[in-house]
């Protein structure tokens, strides 16, 4: 009844009245009113299909770079507009990829560190960990997660070991949030001595590296836009050579984020595959990410 109410509340006081919403157009409404706005659109049929499959909406946003006060800019193609989607969906796919190999890794480095100080239970321990609280509250998410994991190697431990897992079993079940959130619990000394040993970086920085990397891991596996967007949260704690040249709210921190905590192996190909991105999709441009022109060898040269 509450929450009927708090419906009824909304509709009376937020409701938006007919004169406020757009009315609903179709398909062939939809291309009108884009050639209306000066998009070049050669072939109905293929637009009907673009629609069908974008959404107008979504079709709109990948298009602000390419118009001013609804007008688009000469030669603009809706095939155009289908390459920034296109691309952005590639560099999605590229986050998604590097980003939980990202989240693997720090997995494995946790598990070996807190096991080796710790013992392989240590984890249950809130004096080994800095806020108790905090702590508390992973361990309620964590066992969650084992309880409906239907895992063989979690599996194997509930039936034959009496449901005790170790550290390296079950930090298998941990989100990549919730194991930023681990190793933002740890003990400073731990932090640092993870952050120091595996990544040669200091603890604020794996900190809040590994917070922005499962943000935008999230973004991506979820399909939202990163091309032109304005503004992420939080913002990347970017190192004093890159605050000049890179915003520190922009997808580009975003990518560096990922690209930090990446093992030396894997750091040149996350480069050579948005490289090659933008060369297969060449009206995508490294501003719109908040790249600079010469953002492959700077990335290069952070290493």
């Amino acid at each position: 009844m509450r929450n009927m109410a708090g419906v009824l509340f909304y509709m009376e006081v937020f409701m938006p009245t007919p004169e406020n919403v757009k009315p609903f157009k179709t398909y062939d409404e939809q291309i009108s009113l884009l050639k209306s706005r000066g998009l070049i659109i050669s072939d109905d049929d293929k637009a009907r299909e673009i629609l069908k499959r974008m959404n107008y909406y979504r079709l709109s946003a990948y298009s602000l770079t390419l118009r001013k006060d609804d007008v688009f800019y000469p030669g603009v193609s809706i095939e155009d507009i289908v390459a920034l989607y296109d691309f952005d969906a590639r560099l999605r796919s590229i986050i998604f990829e590097y980003s939980s190999k990202v989240e693997t890794t720090l997995r494995a480095y946790i598990a070996y560190y807190h096991a080796q100080k710790y013992g392989p239970l240590g984890y249950l321990n809130n004096q080994n960990f800095d806020n108790e609280l905090n702590h508390s509250k992973f361990l309620s998410e964590l066992f969650n997660n084992i309880h409906r994991s239907s895992d063989v190697f979690v599996v194997h431990h509930r039936e034959n070991k009496e449901a005790i897992y170790p550290i390296w079993v079950a930090i298998e079940e941990t989100t990549f949030g919730a194991l930023s959130k681990m190793y933002k619990n740890m003990l400073v000394e731990d932090r640092n001595a993870i952050a120091r040993d595996y990544y040669g970086l200091s603890r604020e920085y794996v900190e809040n590296f590994t917070q922005c990397a499962s943000v935008a891991r999230n973004i991506s596996a979820h399909g939202a836009r990163l091309y032109n967007r304005v503004k992420m949260r939080p913002s990347v704690n970017l190192p004093k050579r890159l605050k000049s040249v890179i915003d520190n709210d922009k997808p580009a921190a975003y990518l560096y984020a990922i690209f930090a905590l990446l093992p030396d192996s894997e750091k040149y190909p996350m480069l050579t595959q948005i490289a090659r991105a933008f060369r297969k999709y060449p009206f995508a441009k490294p501003q719109y990410l908040g790249l600079p022109e010469n953002w492959f060898s700077l990335f290069e040269s952070m290493q």
